[in-house]
């Protein structure tokens, strides 16, 4: 969420005449996060947050903000996007697709307690489940094509070693790509920076401008990956297996599942490793550009490469 789209107060206040939102008292960018432009908006009606959408054309933008307002209307804690007068959610910001949501309590972690892990791990269980009444779908952008087609982009600028790693990786994958498993609308992002939390109450899932249709398992592996994860890349066995089981008591994975876990994981490592690496090689300019360490994933993918064994026991028993 780093900022490449500069306002002014002027411009903001023209866009805000089009919100039954209140006058516009102040508002500040916000610096973590790496795709698109926030602002911290507060008006006399309330607290939000401005999105100019940087990355996302107009015409698929409305599938992220459906999503949203449908899983908020479906008792999943997220910022309920609001309608313009227009009564349509996505708006024009400086010749940019933008939307205002409602900003929700609470502050990110650091070092997640294992508590907060079972509850991210019920939230996104119930998310799985509420988003099969969604009647929308949406390809994953950075699927096993995309992550081949970034690996060759990216190969120049990797070690021998990281080419190797690569190499293996995309082979693993390649064996589990199109195997059959319980699928639908996927977070693919839900990393603890996407979280907030008014002390161990869990209270919102934000950005989803990664969603899409995918399987539920990769959705888990991703999450495991960021908050489960010591600083060298192991896991960490108590914030594992306290995700898993929440998770596992809203919707218990299938034996095929299980048997891919391993898979998933590499896979869910694999894809932010080649982002991160993609954006330290090719930056975007910006006025505040948070660009995250590729090492950290490069850490954790080997690490999964080599702890299937592992990763498998900290699965609760059936």
């Amino acid at each position: 969420m780093s900022v490449y789209t500069s306002i002014t107060a002027d411009e903001l206040k023209k866009f805000l005449t089009e919100y039954n939102a209140g006058e516009l008292v102040r508002f500040t960018g916000i610096e973590s996060g790496i795709e698109n432009t926030n602002y911290f908006v507060t008006t006399t009606g309330g607290e939000y947050v401005l999105t100019i959408f940087e990355q996302h054309s107009k015409e698929e933008l409305p599938f992220f903000l459906d999503l949203t307002a449908y899983l908020a209307e479906h008792d999943i804690p997220c910022a309920h996007p609001l309608a313009n007068n227009d009564k349509k959610y996505l708006g024009t910001l400086k010749e940019k697709p933008a939307a205002l949501v409602n900003r929700l309590s609470g502050a990110q972690v650091g070092l997640p307690a294992p508590s907060q892990c079972s509850a991210i791990g019920q939230v996104l269980a119930r998310m799985h489940l509420a988003s099969e009444g969604f009647d929308q779908s949406r390809p994953n952008p950075r699927g096993y094509t995309w992550r081949k087609e970034t690996g060759d982009i990216l190969r120049k600028k990797l070690s021998g070693a990281e080419r190797e790693l690569l190499d293996q990786e995309l082979e693993n994958e390649a064996l589990f790509a199109k195997q059959d498993m319980p699928s639908g609308i996927i977070h693919a992002d839900l990393f603890r920076d996407n979280a907030l939390f008014d002390g161990n109450q869990l209270s919102g899932v934000i950005d989803f401008y990664y969603a899409c249709t995918d399987r539920f398992l990769y959705d888990v592996a991703i999450t495991v990956n960021d908050w489960c994860s010591n600083g060298d890349g192991t896991l960490d066995s108590e914030r594992t297996s306290h995700l898993l089981s929440a998770y596992w008591q809203v919707r218990p994975v299938t034996g095929l599942e299980r048997e891919a876990w391993p898979a998933m994981l590499r896979a869910g490592a694999l894809r932010f490793w080649l982002s991160r690496l993609y954006d330290m090689h090719f930056p975007r300019p910006g006025e505040m550009t948070h660009i995250k360490d590729p090492d950290a994933f490069r850490r954790i993918l080997t690490h999964r490469a080599n702890a299937t064994e592992e990763s498998l026991a900290l699965w609760p028993e059936k």
